[in-house]
């Protein structure tokens, strides 16, 4: 299959009302060989529309991104059955999807074909053989160096707890690392760590783990120690003079499995139990609650951002920055006035699409005063998993992988020089989550090159490829098309992959690529505007467009900082920057990393579309042409390529002070949207066809503003047939208001019809921060059920005639109802074989065709719809002469019809000879 791979939200369709089935047993299941690897199955689903499921060959691995089924019209999200193998998903088109136009999607991949394939059909910047560009200067210090205190480590484990939106109580573990009680350390930081979504029970027999949804774990099972992977950061972290606790959330993984918001709520509910925990022992431990640095790892991230957002500025601790390693961001949002640094690795193979750059995009315009850094370190050669030493095989007590599944020589590979081995990814993170910490909590700056820009190297890893850009921490910026219009050449686009409502997308001719600032046509988190500019074969510096900016930017201090994204499908490109005064005066300047910008390594066959930073100090020029231009009066910076052909997206342009602003807290409005209970359908008014009524989903503030707020609201799922693939709209909140309803429309009839499901989903976009940002409203259909009567009008028939299987229905219904006749094996063994039916037909209708095999073993495949008119349907199987004394053989088939499941017996005796 050739098609495009999305991985998008979750999305809630719409399932039809309940008819009571006539029997106990649930119908049995259509079932298919699957063209690459494990089986699928389709079936009537429990609320009408179809239940899908494809059952790999060996257990699935368990990790941050959930599992979607892509195919069948928008993308449906999936959960895992207590088997860790069989993926189950519900579509509700009207006809059965058929398997062989879906796929199964985790981490990237497609499992249900053989082999890795992030996407076929790609150009992107893997095909062109880039490998990681040149390191920049290694740090004069290195930020992850031993510190000089002893470290003790201990261990607690209290009462487990109830957390929101979970059945079962969640464990209280933590796992403590801190400098020696009577270390001359001064008042101590707390860094609190959490882990992701990983496998949470395992055998100590096999080491392997155990993905069925029980909880606790069973004997002999023991519970994984995944929070003790971080052991590492936490040993160097106490050795510097930080108390470290890593908290277990087994409970957690072992439960969020179908939750809207992937447990964020939950896990952020536990750390805040912890940090609860820690204030009585504030004083025992030597700690300085006011500086708490939060460090999250996969759906920990998530987690701890959460955490961040929900804490109230009278608690009695204060969250003074997070690291967030490879994190997913279902929400699309930002913990306000949080410093924030978010590691992406390149070769993340769980959560591919790098979605934790949204943590820094939807900082940017969120809260105009918010000084908090947001910076965004790419990772080259990490994948997920490494980061914690009890997903890494080697060093981890139960199995491990790398969630890297590609070819060992290609980029990303575990042979590829560009990839970084389990120690040297381990180093990355000590320099990343030490530098923040250490920035975040007033000890030092020292290690701020590596997250601003700058383009320094670790001097414990000086061959790691480690690019970063920020926004935040006092930077005057501009966003194309808000505060900056295009110069000539250069043209506004809006961050999405497709064309669609809204104008020109930027990556609308770009081949298969990772775009984490850009949304694919399916999400529903907003948009942002970017600069394009594009040029061929210029062999002289050409100016290539650039943005005219809405009120000047002062460079005589700051340097100019330009996020800058690369086509994957160019490849690298030669530029300098241009800036240009009030008086028209310019000057042409070199990036301090080089002219030469190449995009990050990715594998054959996809890209990855991910902002740099090309920084220019302006203030530092040499003398020579331009060195009048006024800089404190920049109102133009334009893009100047230097040589080749090229094309780059500018996500803005930022004046960056040499220090960090301070961060000053402030209250922030919370979003929370309510759950509304299922509400009934009603009858429409007397007289008329169709009514259309409206479904409120109540939001509330945690507080007033005294200025406007926006959030945007994203609606999928409601109607039949998944042809909705989504509606967002702006919500514009009044001063002093701190309550209000999201719409949602429906259509009542006096017809059965199906039931409404809808995902409403809010995202922020100024003023405000979101907390529960994701329900579902619900309609029940209540008019009455169609009744059916199925039989086979010929109980025997001779070989050569039909054997008809009839459907009849009465009653009144909206909706085309579809039969699925599944044959069943006979007890005596006298079942038809696929050679008792006609070739042709054979051909057309069963997958296996060996004329030896039972007709119920090679998997019949017919099915036909009933419009909403029709009241009878006839299913034909046609039989064959085929001259040879067999006595009676029996075809036996289950109907199956919404709930329904009737079996009906044809018997076909020989053919008289002739």
């Amino acid at each position: 299959m050739s098609r495009r791979v999305l991985v998008v939200p979750v999305l809630v369709l719409a399932s039809a009302a309940a008819v009571p089935p006539p029997v106990q047993a649930a119908p049995a299941a259509v079932t298919a060989p699957a063209a690459g690897t494990g089986h699928w199955s389709v079936a009537p689903g429990p609320d009408g529309g179809w239940r899908v499921r494809w059952t790999a060959p060996a257990p699935l691995p368990v990790g941050g991104d959930r599992p979607a089924l892509v195919g069948a019209g928008p993308s449906v999200p999936a959960t895992v059955a207590t088997d860790g193998r069989t993926v189950v998903a519900d579509v509700a088109t009207v006809a059965p999807p058929d398997p062989a136009d879906l796929d199964v999607v985790l981490g990237g991949d497609r499992l249900d074909e053989p082999g890795y394939d992030l996407a076929p059909g790609g150009t992107g910047a893997g095909q062109r053989g880039e490998t990681a560009a040149p390191t920049g200067t290694p740090l004069p210090t290195d930020p992850a160096a031993e510190g000089p205190y002893a470290v003790t480590t201990s261990d607690y484990e209290l009462a487990p707890v109830k957390v929101r939106g979970l059945p079962k109580p969640v464990e209280m573990v933590g796992h403590v690392v801190e400098p020696a009680l009577d270390a001359d350390t001064g008042p101590r930081p707390l860094v609190l760590l959490l882990h992701g979504r990983h496998g949470w029970c395992y055998d100590p027999t096999t080491g392997a783990s155990s993905y069925a949804d029980t909880w606790p774990c069973a004997a002999p099972q023991r519970e994984l120690p995944n929070h003790l992977g971080y052991d590492y950061l936490q040993q160097r972290l106490a050795s510097q003079g930080f108390a470290t606790v890593s908290i277990r959330a087994n409970g957690i993984s072992a439960q969020d499995g179908a939750r809207l918001d992937g447990g964020s709520a939950a896990r952020a509910d536990l750390v805040r139990r912890h940090l609860a925990h820690w204030v009585d022992l504030a004083a025992e431990h030597r700690l300085d609650l006011d500086r708490v640095v939060l460090v999250g790892h996969s759906r920990g991230g998530e987690g701890v951002d959460r955490a961040a957002t929900e804490t109230p500025s009278d608690a009695p601790y204060r969250i003074a920055g997070q690291v967030l390693l490879a994190p997913v961001d279902v929400a699309a949002h930002a913990a306000p006035h949080v410093p924030t640094v978010v590691a992406l690795p390149s070769c993340d193979g769980d959560v591919s699409d790098l979605q934790g750059q949204r943590y820094v995009d939807t900082a940017r315009d969120v809260l105009a005063d918010d000084t908090a850094l947001r910076s965004a370190v790419m990772v080259v050669g990490a994948n997920h998993n490494w980061f914690n030493t009890e997903w890494t095989p080697g060093t981890a007590v139960a199995a491990a992988r790398d969630d890297w599944q590609g070819a060992p020589d290609e980029v990303c590979g575990r042979t590829h020089p560009d990839r970084l081995s389990p120690a040297d990814q381990r180093e990355v993170a000590l320099g990343l989550v030490t530098a923040a910490t250490r920035l975040f909590t007033g000890v030092d700056d020292g290690g701020l090159p590596l997250l601003d820009g700058s383009g320094a190297a670790l001097p414990s890893v000086p061959g790691a490829d480690l690019r970063s850009h920020a926004i935040g921490g006092g930077r005057d910026v501009r966003r194309p098309g808000a505060d900056a219009v295009p110069t000539a050449g250069a043209v506004l686009c809006r961050g999405s992959l497709l064309d669609g409502a809204g104008g020109r997308a930027c990556g609308r001719d770009v081949g298969y690529a990772v775009t984490p600032h850009w949304r694919t046509d399916l999400d529903l988190w907003p948009t942002r505007t970017f600069l394009e500019a594009r040029w061929d074969a210029v062999s002289a510096p050409t100016v290539v467009g650039g943005l005219r900016l809405d009120r000047p930017l002062d460079l005589s201090t700051d340097r100019l900082e330009l996020r800058t994204l690369l086509d994957p499908d160019r490849g690298a490109v030669s530029l300098r920057v241009r800036v240009t005064d009030g008086a028209g005066r310019s000057a042409d300047l070199d990036p301090l990393t080089g002219v030469r910008v190449t995009p990050v390594p990715a594998p054959p066959g996809t890209g990855k579309v991910w902002a740099q930073a090309v920084v220019v100090d302006a203030s530092s020029r040499p003398a020579g042409p331009g060195t009048d231009v006024d800089l404190t009066d920049v109102r133009e910076v334009g893009l100047v390529a230097v040589r080749g052909d090229g094309r780059v997206w500018v996500a803005d342009v930022s004046a960056a002070p040499a220090g960090l602003a301070a961060v000053e807290p402030g209250a922030v409005p919370r979003l929370d949207l309510g759950q509304l209970p299922a509400r009934r359908e009603g009858a429409p008014p007397r007289g008329t066809d169709d009514d259309t009524r409206t479904v409120r989903v109540p939001w509330t503030l945690t507080a007033p503003s005294q200025t406007p707020l926006r959030f945007a609201v994203g609606t999928v799922g409601v109607g039949v047939g998944a042809t909705d693939r989504g509606r967002s709209s702006v919500v514009v909140v009044p001063p002093g208001q701190t309550s209000g309803t999201v719409p949602v429309t429906y259509t009542r009839d006096r017809r059965d019809d199906y039931h409404v499901e809808v995902a409403v989903s809010a995202y922020p976009l100024r003023g405000l921060a979101t907390g529960r940002s994701v329900v579902t409203a619900r309609v029940l259909d209540d008019d009455p059920l169609p009744r059916f009567r199925i039989h086979a009008p010929r109980r025997t028939i001779t070989e050569g005639e039909d054997a008809v299987f009839r459907i009849t229905v009465t009653g009144g219904r909206d909706y085309g109802l579809y039969a699925v006749p599944v044959v069943q094996k006979v007890a005596d063994g006298r079942g038809l074989r696929v050679g008792d039916l006609p070739a042709a037909w054979v051909r057309e209708n069963v997958f296996d065709t060996d004329p030896t095999q039972p007709l119920w073993k090679a998997g019949m495949h017919i099915s036909r719809e009933l419009g909403p008119r029709q009241r009878v349907l006839d299913f034909r199987v046609p039989t064959r002469v085929d001259r040879e004394r067999e006595g009676v053989e029996t075809l036996a088939v289950d109907v199956l019809i919404r709930h329904l499941r009737v079996r009906l017996v044809v018997r076909v005796r020989d053919a008289e000879p002739r």
